[in-house]
């Protein structure tokens, strides 16, 4: 059988649904940093200085970060970062949002961070607040894509930007190949063995193979509205960071 068709079949057996997917990331909150340092290699924090990078070039940024979890995404933008006046984390998993406060008072920017439970397809925000929203590895767990998309639309400013980044899968065929491999094999093992819940990490295999990643996901932003859609593929297309602009 053709890998493509596998990964089709892999792909319809989803055993969690995104509706529901929350409630996963809670049950490994407590093991999610230390697994998602181990299997990204560490590349982690080098992708989240990636976006960091493509946030507006202007002073006093209001910004929200969703789908914040533990709050290494929001912490990476608002550290050492004079530019950022305000920022605010939202998701779904009070679990996640724990640790993310305790980081939060522990680097003492619970003046400059905030933390809300919130819906990304409902986000309880004014149209027009932020100049900026970011969301890392999250955006392929949102139920209905288009209608959180249209949601960033709706809070940015005028002239605002969205950063997203989100795993995609190598153009090269070798490199795809282990990549798969990698996803649906040693993943959920290495789930299973850290955190006990190697569903979670199945879960992880199959979003990432059925997001529309690249030039289709560019494609999605244009017609929510986006303007100035650019897309940078990591690590050989593993990750890729998007950033576009709300006219």
């Amino acid at each position: 059988m053709p890998v493509t068709d596998y990964c089709y079949n892999v792909r319809m057996s989803v055993s969690i649904s995104k509706t529901e997917s929350w409630k996963m990331f809670d049950q490994i909150a407590k093991r999610y940093d230390f697994l998602n340092r181990l299997l990204s290699w560490g590349q982690d924090t080098a992708w989240r200085r990636e976006m960091r990078q493509h946030l507006p070039c202007k002073e006093n940024l209001d910004l929200l970060d969703i789908a914040t979890g533990t709050g290494d995404v929001v912490l990476a933008l608002v550290r050492d970062n004079p530019r950022v006046h305000m920022a605010y984390g939202v998701d779904l998993a009070e679990g996640m949002l724990e640790i993310a406060q305790r980081k939060i008072k522990n680097e003492e920017l619970h003046s400059k961070v905030m933390l809300q439970k919130a819906d990304a397809q409902a986000l309880p925000f004014l149209e027009g607040t932020f100049d900026a929203v970011t969301i890392a590895f999250g955006i392929r767990n949102i139920p209905d894509l288009r209608l959180a998309l249209l949601e960033m639309y709706r809070v940015l400013k005028k002239g605002g930007r969205v950063v997203i980044l989100e795993f995609s899968l190598p153009e090269n065929p070798l490199l795809r190949a282990g990549h798969w491999v990698y996803l649906n094999s040693i993943v959920p093992l290495v789930g299973l063995l850290f955190s006990g819940h190697s569903s979670a990490h199945r879960y992880l295999a199959q979003t990432v193979e059925s997001f529309p990643y690249g030039t289709r996901f560019c494609k999605i932003l244009r017609q929510m509205g986006f303007m100035n859609i650019h897309a940078k593929p990591l690590m050989g297309g593993v990750a890729t960071v998007y950033w576009a602009d709300k006219e």
